[in-house]
């Protein structure tokens, strides 16, 4: 009785199973998804080089606390109007209308798609090159005027 070898090649062009298949995207995936959250260091000679940047996500409850603090108001009251504009900003997106907010600046509805259990709307936000400088100097208190931002 022969023993079959342990380091047997495999047939690339027969298919492989659907589930060894998905198995190996979600591999391949990962390992991308991976590679691209880690920052890039881009040395002086390729300024022009973008860099990964590490994706951060504010909570609500941070969100209160820097709005209350920015306005002078207690938590509460900022609470009450936070939850009134999200409200009503996530209505008017929702209805396929464009917001211009100077502060935030222009958001537009670019597609929207139904999901099982979320309504999916894929936005833009246009922001003037000075409330993006503004926001780049945090200590800095930035003075809001007339003139409109785009």
């Amino acid at each position: 009785m022969a023993k079959s070898p342990k380091n047997t090649p495999t047939d690339t062009s027969a298919p492989k199973p659907a589930s060894k298949v998905a198995a190996a995207k979600a591999s391949v995936a990962k390992s991308a998804a991976a590679k691209a959250a880690k920052p890039t260091l881009v040395s002086s000679n390729n300024l022009d080089v973008p860099v990964a940047a590490v994706v951060t996500e504010l909570g609500k409850k941070d969100f209160l606390d820097r709005v209350s603090e920015a306005a002078g108001v207690k938590r509460g009251t900022a609470k009450k109007i936070v939850d009134a504009v999200l409200m009503e900003l996530g209505d008017t997106l929702q209805r396929g209308e464009n917001v211009n907010l100077p502060p935030l600046g222009k958001l537009s509805v670019n597609r929207m798609k139904e999901a099982p259990n979320a309504h999916i709307m894929i936005t833009k936000i246009r922001r003037s090159k000075s409330m993006v400088e503004a926001a780049k100097a945090p200590d800095e208190p930035a003075e809001f005027t007339d003139e409109k931002h785009d």
